[in-house]
């Protein structure tokens, strides 16, 4: 796929410096762990070797999941360790909603005709990481492949544009549109 006819989705890392050394120190902690007991405990090696598996597979993971915006053909495509997942079509979604995912995140549902699970696009944070939003002209690019690809979702589309606005106007996250409307308030989704 050429470079203009996808265009990743940025995820919303934290900002907070104190959350990135509490990860890394996680990480320390977790292989200090296993080397001590691999070091003292030689029975229980073959545990040690296969947790040291899955945290490096689980780094991998995390670290190689990218979600892109397919715009020529209409479609979310998310990959894991360049691996895509099946893509999710705006125009055949069976649900593309707002949803607070009760952890201080309002994400962009999208979920796939006959699919068991969605995709979720990360839109506003007011969390422990720190506020932060996604910049207006990304926020712009989505409400237009919704407003493209899948007409009648109006609601999403007005949601996304009123978010652009306010980050254009220097706006805090805080009293953002989709902040005020999801997090204060508790409610857990809206569907156009």
């Amino acid at each position: 796929m050429a470079a203009g006819e996808r265009v990743r989705v940025p995820a919303l890392l934290s900002r907070e410096t104190t959350m990135w050394l509490a990860v890394g120190a996680a990480v320390v902690g977790v292989v200090a762990v296993l080397a001590w007991v691999g070091a003292t405990q030689p029975e229980n090696l073959p545990f040690v070797v296969a947790a040291a598996v899955l945290v490096v597979l689980g780094v991998v993971a995390l670290v190689g999941r990218r979600t892109w915006l397919d715009v020529q053909h209409g479609t979310v495509v998310r990959e894991t360790c360049f691996v895509p997942r099946g893509p999710v079509g705006w125009a055949d979604a069976e649900r593309v909603a707002f949803v607070n995912n009760r952890a201080g995140q309002v994400l962009l549902e999208v979920r796939g005709a006959g699919r068991r699970s969605s995709l979720y696009l990360p839109l506003v944070a007011v969390d422990v990481g720190g506020d932060r939003s996604q910049d207006p002209a990304f926020l712009r690019t989505l409400a237009d492949q919704v407003e493209r690809w899948a007409p009648r979702r109006d609601s999403v589309v007005a949601g996304l544009r009123a978010q652009a606005e306010h980050g254009e106007s220097g706006g805090s996250v805080r009293t953002s549109p989709l902040a005020r409307r999801y997090l204060a308030s508790g409610r857990r989704t809206a569907s156009s």
